[in-house]
């Protein structure tokens, strides 16, 4: 059985679609979720461990915390002992790169990305699967995800790596530019050695002061003492390849005249931040930190924080440094102290390089080695992941009755198969639309919260056209199949896997943390979340305006002076039944019922999302305000889901090649 663990797993979206997966007698076993929210703890516990009876364990822990990875490692080893992690899947949270939401600088969100890649290189995954909206293509530029990939490509094998170093420096191959290229690789080798070894340090004094006769609050404050402590690391090999450029430059222009000390020292200022600049990132997250934590969005500080962050960038140091040294090419005649720049740059520029790209630069400079094939054959084996690059996916195309549209980066360690494509499980002509999805489900009325399906509804929308096209579980039509809507009602898991799932009926609790869980308090129905809000008659009448027309700007545009719709919501949009739905987000209100006048229901969404009907979404059905910082509402859990049949083709491609 094949091993998965899902970070960022809000609802668990990720989740099911893996655990539905069966391929040639091979499945996957859930091993541990992770998000920061504790309501999605509790969603996550109620499906995995009430319902189907799985050993499944969740961390509710930011990934940002310096412990994160330490906690983590903690948890597999204490539930699972050594047990191997096939696939790690996760979307970082991506409002920040959204097309449809304002992006914001310094949002705390922005990179966790690169925290979920530590994550990565921390486990090492046979793959891994990174999901994010398709604005993140092109946020500035593009440069997000060539950033992205570069990072991905710079997650290497760092024991290998030190071979590979070693292999090289005993060869007869010389240059400048091999001698210097080796001594950076060098640098990251240390910097990789300090970090284990930090990671070991920290987590046996944290052992050890467990069992410590102290108070509670004197083993807080040692912890807090150690973690700090864990997150100063000092790189002596930088350092001292640092000061050897510095010391070298000054020399270059000791005495001259012709080039002012200030352009000078620029070069030398830089190369100490770069010896410096974990110092410069742990700065940086803590003025991000009270960016977001102080609210800064839109306040007259935020212009000065972010200037601060934009000086502690390490990649502008570097930009600023190469600018540099270009304009003292240009206005130093001396040619040996030219020369002494050029190699300066030449110096920056590998520095500013990932592991992996270096690696290619040494490679590329021992093509004269006679034994050059067997250096191609070590890199292979440092180089930890390949991945072609992005996969846009559109959700409809694997059965799911919404046009959600994402990106995916699937991270393929060098000893498995490189995956590509997700092949696509229904064609164009083929794709489920809204009213197979959720045409079963419009009984109920305004303000109304059944338990149960209306069996005499069933029965009339089975013999309309929507209602009558039967399917295989991953949407591609079949006469031997179930309709969409007999599939949610069913289900999509195994009852063979998890028989516990058909011994009581879904279960639902309020609690929006798992200390708050009371199972004298569960409510047992066929049907949960199924519930409308309570329209008033006058936003009925502006449902009706917009259903006549077909949306609100139409409305607008045909009854322009219709005091219905003077509104400060803009954005409705009015479901056609006939195709599918637009991306499902997290407000309900956002989308009109094509048959009623209302919003929909949380699970009309989940149907939307392809999540089956036996999966209930716990705690609150709205909330707002500051309590947003504490509970994630039903339909927030449902609109930031992974749709779980997309995420089961993703699992079926990579179990299919998994080794």
């Amino acid at each position: 059985m094949a091993t998965f663990i899902d970070m960022f797993a809000g609802a668990g979206g990720f989740s099911e679609g893996f655990l539905q997966v069966e391929e040639n007698g091979k499945t996957f076993d859930f091993l541990l979720g992770s998000d920061i929210n504790p309501t999605c703890e509790v969603t996550h516990r109620m499906r995995y461990n009430e319902q189907l009876g799985l050993d499944t364990v969740f961390l509710t822990k930011d990934i940002t915390d310096p412990d994160f990875i330490e906690e983590l490692l903690e948890r597999i080893q204490m539930n699972f002992g050594d047990q191997s992690i096939d696939v790690l899947t996760g979307g970082p949270p991506c409002q920040s790169f959204s097309l449809a939401g304002e992006r914001r600088k310094n949002d705390k969100k922005d990179d966790l990305f690169s925290y979920y890649l530590k994550v990565i290189e921390a486990i090492r995954p046979k793959y891994f699967i990174m999901e994010n909206v398709y604005g993140i293509l092109t946020k500035d530029n593009g440069k997000v995800k060539e950033r992205i990939l570069k990072e991905i490509r710079n997650i290497v094998d760092y024991d290998h790596l030190k071979l590979f170093v070693e292999k090289c420096e005993a060869s007869d191959i010389r240059s400048d530019e091999l001698t210097l290229s080796l001594r950076v690789l060098k640098a990251w080798i240390a910097e990789n050695e300090a970090e284990r070894q930090r990671r070991i340090d920290y987590l046996a004094s944290r052992k050890a002061i467990k069992g410590l006769p102290l108070t509670d609050k004197q083993k807080a404050f040692m912890n807090k003492a150690i973690l700090d402590n864990k997150t100063e690391i000092d790189n002596p090999v930088l350092k001292a390849l640092c000061d050897e450029l510095s010391g070298a430059f000054v020399e270059a222009y000791r005495n001259n005249k012709v080039v002012a000390e200030d352009d000078r020292n620029v070069i030398r200022q830089a190369l100490s931040l770069i010896a410096s600049q974990n110092d410069l990132e742990r700065i940086a997250r803590l003025v991000k930190y009270h960016i977001n934590t102080a609210q800064l969005k839109r306040s007259a500080y935020k212009e000065s924080f972010d200037s601060i962050t934009d000086s502690l960038d390490i990649s502008s140091i570097f930009e600023t440094a190469l600018k540099q040294c270009d304009y003292l090419c240009s206005v130093t005649n001396n040619e040996k102290t030219v020369a002494v720049v050029q190699r300066t740059k030449l110096a920056l520029e590998i520095l500013q390089e990932g592991a992996f790209e270096t690696m290619q630069r040494v490679l590329s400079l021992m093509k004269g080695c006679p034994d050059y094939d067997s250096f191609v054959a070590l890199s292979e084996q440092v180089a930890l992941y390949r991945v072609t690059g992005e996969q846009v996916l559109l959700a409809s195309n694997y059965g799911v009755p919404q046009n959600r549209q994402r990106v995916i980066f699937v991270g393929c360690r060098n000893d498995q198969d490189v995956i590509d494509h997700i092949p696509f499980t229904v064609g164009p002509e083929e794709k489920v639309t809204v009213a197979e999805a959720i045409g079963d489900l419009d009984y109920i009325g305004i303000g109304d919260h059944p338990y149960d399906y209306d069996s005499s509804f069933a029965t009339r929308f089975a013999k309309t056209k929507a209602g009558s096209i039967k399917r295989k579980v991953d949407g591609k039509p079949s006469e031997d199949g179930l309709t969409f809507s007999e599939w949610s009602k069913k289900g999509r898991l195994d009852p063979k896997r998890f028989p516990k799932l058909l011994e009581q009926k879904p279960v639902y609790t309020p609690a929006n943390a798992i200390g708050e869980v009371d199972p004298n308090g569960f409510k047992y129905a066929t049907l949960q979340n199924h519930e409308t809000s309570r329209h008033n008659e006058e936003v009925q009448a502006r449902y009706a305006l917009m259903r006549r027309y077909g949306g609100y700007h139409e409305a607008q545009a045909a009854d322009p002076e219709n005091p219905l719709l003077e509104t400060k919501k803009r954005n409705y949009t009015v479901l056609d039944p006939e195709t599918q739905s637009m991306t499902i987000t997290t407000m309900p209100d956002d989308y009109v019922h094509y048959a009623s006048n209302r919003s929909l229901t949380v699970r009309e969404m989940a149907r939307i999302q392809s999540f089956d009907d036996s999966f209930v979404f716990q705690g609150k059905r709205t909330t707002g305000g500051d309590r947003r910082k504490l509970e994630t509402p039903q339909f927030t859990q449902v609109g930031n889901a992974v749709p779980p049949l997309m995420a089961r083709a993703i699992a079926t491609e990579i179990i299919k090649h998994l080794k």
